[in-house]
């Protein structure tokens, strides 16, 4: 079953980018340069790996670790992942990246954020004499980091975030960091798309499953049809005001159905409904 499930959940985030009426967007580098082909060491058995990984801290972990590995100056990488609103580092190779990207979320300025909003490869080859971000180069010198390198982590029009390099020397970066790098990227929000998606159908599964063994308590203990017992559900998850799962776990965790405190409003109508 959860092999099929990931079958779905990959085919359905490979058919995100395939099924774009216009052209597939292609990542470039920071020039404008496409990605070479064939200048990523072992690409295609690294995306094997990260796809079959669908727990997504333990994918995002991997996608720092290949990035170290694979592209050429990083010493150290991490992701910049965008929630809404909120920017969080929720995998890094080190304690250095965290303090780094959090200069960048305090001063709202610095690559990783650039190539998260602005949707492009972004490099810096000496933060020392960096002017596109002034406030947070000067803090980044100070912690040794001289060399940047941000790539963009989308599928369609989703963007996850950013994919960052970092180096404490300067100019650590060329155009066949940036080719590898644009691929490995690529690969990786495939991944990333992949896992949330397959995320989403289990919970989605478990959801159902655990309303299923509500519905069967309220039918055994008070012998009405499936639709009322689910009809019971939806009263009491409207009358305390929680989620119909929330509801339903309560129930097969007590055997109790959630009702108002006694006086409130909506008590006298949630326990006539049981009756």
């Amino acid at each position: 079953m959860l092999k099929r499930l990931w079958y779905l959940a990959v085919g359905k985030a490979r058919r995100t980018v395939e099924d774009q009426r216009d052209p597939v967007r292609q990542a470039v580098g920071s020039a404008g340069q496409e990605a070479q082909s064939g200048t990523a060491r072992q690409l295609s058995e690294l995306a094997r790996v990260m796809q079959a990984d669908l727990t997504p801290d333990s994918l995002l972990q991997h996608i720092v670790r290949a990035a170290l590995a694979e592209i050429p100056g990083a010493q150290e990488a991490g992701i910049t992942l965008v929630t809404g609103r909120e920017l969080s580092t929720p995998a890094a190779t080190g304690e250095l990246v965290e303090q780094i990207d959090r200069m960048q979320y305090e001063t709202g300025e610095g690559p990783c954020l650039d190539a998260a909003r602005r949707h492009q490869t972004v490099r810096s080859d000496d933060l020392r004499t960096e002017a596109r971000w002034p406030l947070f180069s000067h803090r980044a010198v100070d912690l040794g980091v001289l060399s940047m390198l941000s790539f963009e982590l989308f599928v369609g029009d989703e963007n996850f975030g950013a994919l960052n390099l970092y180096s404490m020397d300067a100019r650590a970066f060329d155009p066949d960091s940036e080719s590898i790098g644009i691929l490995l990227a690529s690969h990786a929000a495939l991944a990333m798309a992949a896992a949330r998606t397959h995320s989403g159908l289990l919970t989605a599964m478990g959801n159902r499953d655990l309303v299923g063994q509500a519905k069967g308590i309220l039918i055994e203990r008070y012998k009405i049809t499936g639709v009322e017992a689910f009809g019971l559900l939806v009263a009491s998850s409207q009358a305390v005001n929680r989620k119909l799962r929330d509801v339903a776990e309560h129930l097969v965790a007590t055997g109790e159905l959630l009702t108002p405190p006694a006086g409130h409003p909506r008590a006298d109508s949630a326990s006539g409904r049981r009756r």
